[in-house]
């Protein structure tokens, strides 16, 4: 069995009105976009990618299928899989070709649907905790004996206790994949669902702006890494939130968060001094540190995100701007 093996690697959104979802994500998470000949849209955050959108197939929009999140497993031989889960309950939806490669969407025989895969597209780290990024898929079910002896059997993890109804899923080598709360309709809704979780440095903050974005948050709730957030876009996909006390930023959400802020707090300590001292050095000092961590992630912001991919000349002329009146500023 490879290194990738039954791993999840990749996540995407299969959604009706492909252009309404990108202006709810990029508002959200300040996501840029690249779209391939096949009109699948690959997310960005800065120069890094986070998950893929694409329409939703025309045989699940005839039977009204509403707008879901998918996660994707690296498989060697698709064949052997199909033919296995079909042996033990599952069902399958949909064979297909496309820039993943050779794909297979199975439901296990409680419903939750996921997508196997057989090639060599890129794909993203699995638990891998990084802002506005895809940080891994977790199975929220009802029932733990109606998928335990599937997983196990047809990918040969390994499922154990893991805290109250909670079960943490490992491969046979030991290395940690992710994770299956046995979760209420409160806290799942209706349906048994692999999540894709979306790390953020601040919950409280995502819940606003998913509000903002015509979207729907229930929680927060507990989670092993940090605070979790059930949340639903503007099409009612749904999706995690994951607030992250793994997260190189956060100090603590209790005693850290303003500190965790460094940056507006060093920006702010910069307007009050050129206020105050009339000093217009200052003012070119703080464009100057304004424009340089918008460089680095690819997005800067007036009035709004502006994305290096998805707007290159809006991003370019803000960039120009504020570099040129940092050195008015300076040199005056």
């Amino acid at each position: 069995m490879s290194k990738q093996e039954s791993l999840f690697v990749w996540t995407d959104l299969s959604t009706f009105d492909v252009e309404r979802a990108k202006n709810f994500y990029t508002g959200i998470f300040q996501w840029g976009f690249d779209v391939d000949a096949s009109g699948y849209q690959n997310a960005f955050f800065g120069e890094s990618a986070a998950a893929g959108l694409y329409e939703m197939p025309e045989p699940f929009q005839k039977i009204g299928m509403p707008s879901f999140w998918m996660s994707y497993l690296a498989v060697e031989n698709l064949e052997k899989v199909k033919a296995k889960a079909k042996k033990l309950g599952g069902k399958i939806e949909l064979e297909d070709q496309n820039a993943l490669g050779k794909v297979l969407l199975i439901r296990d025989p409680a419903g939750a649907g996921f997508t196997c895969y057989e090639g060599h597209a890129p794909a993203l780290p699995h638990n891998r905790i990084r802002p506005s990024h895809w940080c891994g898929s977790e199975l929220m079910v009802s029932d733990i004996g109606l998928v335990k002896e599937f997983y196990e059997e047809l990918f040969h993890w390994v499922i154990t206790p893991a805290g109250s109804e909670r079960y943490a899923i490992r491969t046979e080598s030991g290395e940690t994949l992710g994770a299956i709360q046995v979760a209420s309709k409160e806290v799942k809704g209706s349906k048994e669902f692999w999540a894709a979780y979306f790390s953020t440095d601040d919950l409280d903050q995502t819940f606003a702006m998913v509000r903002r974005h015509g979207g729907k948050v229930e929680g927060p709730y507990p989670h092993e890494k940090g605070r979790q957030a059930l949340a639903y876009d503007d099409q009612g996909a749904a999706f995690f939130l994951l607030e992250s006390r793994d997260n190189s930023e956060t100090i603590s959400h209790e005693q850290g968060s303003f500190f965790r802020k460094w940056r507006s707090v060093l920006g702010l300590a910069f307007i009050y001094l050129a206020v105050f001292s009339d000093q217009h050095w200052v003012w070119g000092l703080l464009f100057l540190l304004w424009v340089l961590p918008d460089l680095k992630s690819g997005i800067t912001h007036f009035m709004e995100p502006l994305d290096r991919r998805s707007h290159p000349w809006l991003y370019w002329i803000t960039i120009l701007s504020w570099l040129l009146l940092s050195a008015w500023m300076l040199l005056e």
